[in-house]
């Protein structure tokens, strides 16, 4: 016992007596100090989960990480957009809430080890460029290192608790279903088309140049005349910063990657083949296609790995629901809302 208990006992009596009033004030009694508390800036209740408070604070720390995730600009939003972040990022908070007080009550899971904690934390503040703004978003938030380890440990703890649940109802993967879903669903997984081509490039936006058209034809004959390659005058006239020290080389690349007008041309290419000066948005080009694979849909022995992934993560999904639904149903008080306090959250800051 503290000396100061030692000398004065009564104060250890003072003291568990204040602690317990405290405790049920705050979660039994809903006193005054529980008033006080939702009814200060941030504090207002947004929902009530088995008798716990999510406060209006919670959500908006909660909106700003879903934005963050979804790399998402509130300003930019919609009211429709705006309402369903409210209530998304509410939801996974009752989700939450739900799996650890169910996780909590069973006991389990205290073991967890202190070094992993540490190594997510260590993790988190790497993230940060300014060693120095880690601590300025902690207190931003109201969390110290010690309370954010402790929220760390929770996480993993919750994370550590649903998969041991999970596993109970998946049901893995067999090849019957790989094959399956291949069968109906191949066409998905076909790989398209891809050129491996060079180029040598001149900028039709030059104010002092609007007509390039014999610049691109004297590099044109100089090739056909094999006065230069195409990779000694790609270096010396090509005016694409990338590809120009590759001797124009661009790669492979798809329909998807090149503007439509230099795919046209390309396609119309055979391997080994010289283009015309073509003209494109961006442009002069004169292209050399280097190679070409057709397009083609991959054996299932390709992508057995990619679709085992997901139908594992589909199934994982489908489980984690029906867990989350029980534990509503199994809640001692229903889920109690408060849309007043839901419907003019704003993100934090």
């Amino acid at each position: 016992m503290p000396p100061i208990f030692q000398a004065n006992p009564w104060r250890l009596a003072f003291t568990c007596m204040a602690v317990c009033y405290l405790l049920a004030d705050l979660y039994a009694l809903k006193g005054p100090l529980y008033q006080a508390l939702i009814q200060s800036p941030g504090g207002r209740l947004a929902a009530e989960v088995d008798g716990l408070p999510i406060t209006q604070q919670d959500l908006q720390v909660a909106m700003r990480e879903q934005l963050w995730k979804h790399n998402a600009a509130w300003a930019s939003l919609g009211s429709e957009a705006r309402r369903q972040t409210r209530w998304l990022a509410l939801e996974h908070l009752v989700n939450d809430h739900l799996l650890r007080a169910c996780r909590s009550k069973s006991g389990s899971g205290t073991d967890l080890l202190e070094d992993t904690v540490k190594r997510e934390s260590e993790r988190m503040q790497r993230q940060f460029a300014d060693a120095a703004d880690f601590p300025k978003r902690l207190a931003a938030q109201q969390l110290t290192p010690k309370s954010l380890e402790a929220r760390i440990t929770d996480a993993l703890l919750d994370e550590a608790w649903i998969e041991a649940k999970i596993q109970t109802r998946f049901k893995a993967v067999t090849p019957q279903d790989l094959r399956a879903w291949y069968d109906e669903f191949k066409e998905t997984l076909r790989i398209p088309q891809v050129h491996h081509a060079a180029h040598i490039f001149l900028t039709r936006h030059d104010s002092a140049k609007p007509d390039r058209s014999a610049e691109i034809r004297e590099i044109q004959r100089q090739l056909l005349a094999k006065e230069k390659t195409f990779a000694q005058l790609a270096k010396e006239h090509s005016e694409d910063a990338r590809s120009r020290s590759l001797g124009g080389d661009l790669g492979w690349f798809t329909q998807q990657r090149m503007p439509a007008d230099f795919i046209a041309a390309v396609e119309t290419l055979k391997i080994g083949q010289f283009s015309e000066p073509v003209q494109t948005q961006l442009g002069w080009h004169l292209i050399i296609v280097l190679e070409r694979h057709a397009s083609r849909l991959p054996a299932l022995t390709e992508v057995t790995h990619e679709i085992t992934a997901l139908l594992t993560t589909k199934r994982r999904e489908v489980a984690l629901k029906t867990i989350l639904a029980e534990l509503r149903e199994r809640s001692p008080q229903p889920v109690v809302y408060h849309a007043e306090v839901i419907d003019h959250a704003e993100p934090a800051p």
